[in-house]
């Protein structure tokens, strides 16, 4: 239930942000992608999934929605500036100025996470949030490179 009002959140202010309904959708739909890896991470690992694999949802959720708001705010910026560049072109060139700071983002929150995961103690709490966190991030890049541009229907077409 949260969840869902977490989402239903993500997708007003969103769609107040980009003046859009399509994009807002695009954003949302990353977030379940990200969450595979978080189901992934405590199936392969054999993680009990209690308070700690929730509340990585919850920050997933929010660390995902912000990397993909500073891609498609940056995209939408490009398009107002220069109106004549295609969206292909505006896309790449949104992903190559706000690339870098997602990345550190998330590297940092991932090697944050580690002490948790490190010791012969496995906290109740901290080490599945760790887990599912660290877990949940991997799988976010990977939607963040692959799915954000499908979701936006962005061609990317290689040089030839």
């Amino acid at each position: 239930m949260l969840l869902g009002l977490i989402i239903v959140i993500i997708f007003f202010t969103t769609a107040i942000l980009f003046n859009s309904l399509k994009q807002p959708l695009a954003v949302i739909f990353v977030i379940p992608i990200s969450y595979i890896g978080v189901f992934l991470t405590f199936y392969w690992f054999r993680l009990n999934f209690d308070q700690g694999g929730f509340a990585s949802l919850v920050l997933l959720c929010g660390i995902t929605v912000n990397a993909s708001i500073y891609i498609l705010n940056e995209y939408n910026k490009i398009r107002q500036q220069k109106p004549l560049l295609s969206p292909n072109r505006a896309y790449l060139k949104a992903w190559n100025a706000k690339i870098t700071p997602i990345f550190l983002t998330v590297i940092s929150t991932i090697l944050g996470f580690i002490p948790f995961m490190l010791g012969d103690e496995k906290e109740a709490f901290w080490f599945p949030l760790a887990a599912g966190t660290i877990g949940g991030l991997v799988s976010s890049l990977i939607a963040l490179f692959c799915f954000l541009p499908l979701f936006m229907g962005i061609k990317i077409n290689p040089p030839s």
